[in-house]
């Protein structure tokens, strides 16, 4: 069908009005409005008929129009048989959607709706008709004219890819909701004690944690109630990270959005438990990052044995090992039992008295350092408390270095 025959086709049973007329030509020509599109075409069609030509179309089509050499009389038509007139009270629409969105600090929006499906049956009828050529959805119509209505009287921008905010309106029950984009900030920290765990648990057996610490007055000033954490990888409660971890903490449903990151830190930095440092916005994307980022670590702990200690020098051997490694026995019950291969790229050892030394390991990440210092039961092989021929009592461990690869972050 060409344009003629298919705005003929439109509008032979039955009343549209101009956006749902426009819309089905809506990739046609840039720069207007659908309905601009369909008031053209349907002044095209009125001089046809005005020039004698016969053209078979509902006459309500012509409601408002002058002719100058034929007479028709119509009458005002009641609604379009495509959109029931949702385009007439679309801007009613906007006012109680502004009004939700008013507490929130955004600068981006994208609008999603959900339209009576007896409307969306028609127009699938229409498209079966008279096919899919030039035609916009009647749902894209709408998400946009509403966009653009709260864009213009909010001073936002529309972003179809990241928007901070995603409006969600039922036209069939009259509601809103609303999905506001997690707002995610890069770091690094350092965890100075020992007993406390990286992220919070669901059950309240520590009294706080890295998240919680670094999450309090990011919560305060987004003035929201949760935050997600992405550590690049994590040490065990007892273990102390002096290195500087890379972390995003992911803050979900913003309020405010927009606060000084210096000033975070140093509230951050009050703490005597938590540092951090390099506090920047960044993305979703950096999440993946740090979770898929393999990065060498540097250990040292202090080793107590059961007896004294003897032949240390047979620790070198452990310098550019591969250690075959079993799921250690303390984590099995939540992880996969499998056997891994790490490499011990660097070691060096002090002895501190009759029964303690000092161990300073590079290793491949992945390596689960306690149990290359027990052995695991042979779970580890080899180990240090074999090559020693002596039981471990007690281990203080520290993360001192994490050897980073990341990619640099990005700003935003």
């Amino acid at each position: 069908m060409n344009i003629k025959e298919k705005a003929i086709a439109i509008m032979k049973d039955m009343f549209v009005c101009d956006n749902c007329l426009g819309r089905n030509f809506g990739a046609l020509l840039t720069g207007l409005t659908n309905e601009q599109r369909g008031e053209t075409i349907r002044r095209y069609l009125a001089f046809l008929v005005d020039s004698g030509e016969n053209v078979n179309i509902n006459e309500l089509n012509f409601s408002g129009i002058k002719f100058r050499n034929i007479k028709i009389k119509t009458k005002e038509p009641s609604k379009c048989s495509l959109c029931n007139n949702l385009f007439k009270i679309l801007k009613k629409k906007v006012k109680p959607l502004i009004k939700q969105l008013q507490k929130y600090e955004f600068k981006t929006l994208l609008i999603g709706t959900n339209l009576p499906s007896d409307l969306l049956e028609i127009e699938q009828e229409l498209w079966n008709k008279i096919g899919v050529e030039w035609i916009e959805s009647f749902r894209t119509e709408v998400n946009r004219e509403l966009g653009k209505e709260i864009c213009k009287i909010m001073k936002k921008e529309m972003d179809r890819k990241t928007p901070d905010i995603t409006i969600l309106y039922d036209f069939q029950k009259n509601s809103v909701k609303l999905q506001v984009r997690s707002l995610y900030i890069f770091g690094k920290y350092q965890k100075l004690v020992r007993g406390i765990p990286q992220t919070k648990w669901k059950r309240k057996f520590y009294k706080t944690s890295v998240q919680e610490i670094i999450a309090k007055p990011l919560l305060k000033h987004s003035k929201t109630a949760d935050t997600s954490f992405h550590g690049e990888g994590r040490e065990d409660i007892d273990v102390r990270c002096v290195g500087w971890r890379p972390f995003v903490i992911e803050i979900l449903n913003p309020i405010r959005r927009y606060f000084d990151l210096k000033k975070i830190e140093k509230e951050i930095n009050k703490s005597s438990k938590v540092k951090v440092k390099e506090l920047r916005y960044t993305n979703k994307n950096v999440v993946r990052d740090i979770k898929t980022v393999k990065h060498d670590k540097t250990y040292l702990a202090t080793v107590t044995f059961d007896n004294e200690i003897k032949n240390l020098n047979k620790l070198a051997r452990l310098k550019n090992t591969v250690i075959s490694q079993n799921t250690p026995i303390r984590v099995i019950r939540r992880r996969t039992d499998k056997l891994r291969r790490r490499l011990v790229k660097d070691i060096k050892f002090k002895k501190l008295d009759n029964k303690k030394i000092q161990l300073k390991i590079t290793s491949q990440s992945g390596l689960y350092i306690k149990e290359l210092i027990t052995g695991d039961e042979g779970r580890t092989s080899p180990n240090v408390s074999d090559l020693l021929d002596n039981k471990v009592k007690k281990i203080e461990l520290d993360v001192i270095k994490i050897h980073e690869k990341l990619p640099k972050q990005p700003f935003l």
